[in-house]
């Protein structure tokens, strides 16, 4: 009974999602209310009130389910054994963070892909930062998180900023590059400068 009960949970949560996406293309976030979500969903609003609080509640827990399966996926962003060398050929590691992007495309789109009224993109850089410190710290084992040189500070975030802001733009751009394109860029990037670059096509 109680595995039927969350199938039938999930299944709700996806319908809701999905009818919130279709709602979001077309009106903010914002202004889309309960009844509006479940009158597209079909579904009745005691449904909706089993599994939430509210919409803010519905939103932060979708968030959450987010940021929890991609924080999960980076835990190996930043390392690599290969050297300071770009990518040629890069780590599964570094090119599945751009595969769950594109596979969560339609929520993505409306969370990060244009004017990030809910703070999102904020969201998703600290896990960054953190593991970009994770990394460091892994490399430096006689350091203590607060022993990290200020500089080395500001690097992770430059870099966590650099990481969002072309997220951002990939998702604008219609996913133009693939998940491997994504990670050799950055990895030049982040490696290489971008001072150092210049792209003919």
């Amino acid at each position: 009974m109680n595995a039927k009960m969350d199938r039938r949970s999930l299944r709700t949560r996806e319908i809701l999602r999905e009818a919130l996406f279709d709602m979001a293309s077309n009106k903010p976030l914002e202004n889309i209310t309960v009844k509006e979500l479940t009158d597209r969903a079909r579904l009745n609003r005691g449904t909706f009130y089993v599994q939430y609080q509210d919409m803010n509640d519905f939103l932060e827990q979708l968030k959450n389910e987010i940021l929890e399966e991609y924080h999960s996926i980076i835990k190996k962003l930043g390392y690599h054994n290969g050297g300071r060398e770009p990518f040629v050929d890069p780590p599964v590691g570094f090119v599945r963070p751009f595969e769950f992007v594109q596979l969560h495309e339609r929520f993505f789109r409306i969370f990060m892909g244009s004017v990030d009224s809910t703070g999102f993109a904020k969201q998703m850089s600290d896990p960054i930062k953190n593991q970009f410190q994770s990394t460091y710290l892994m490399k430096h084992r006689h350091l203590k998180p607060i022993d990290i040189p200020v500089k080395q500070l500001y690097l992770f975030s430059y870099l966590a900023s650099a990481y969002i802001g072309s997220l951002q733009l990939w998702i604008q751009r219609d996913f133009d590059l693939s998940p491997n394109e994504m990670a050799i860029l950055f990895s030049n990037i982040s490696r290489l400068g971008s001072a150092g670059l210049e792209f003919k096509d």
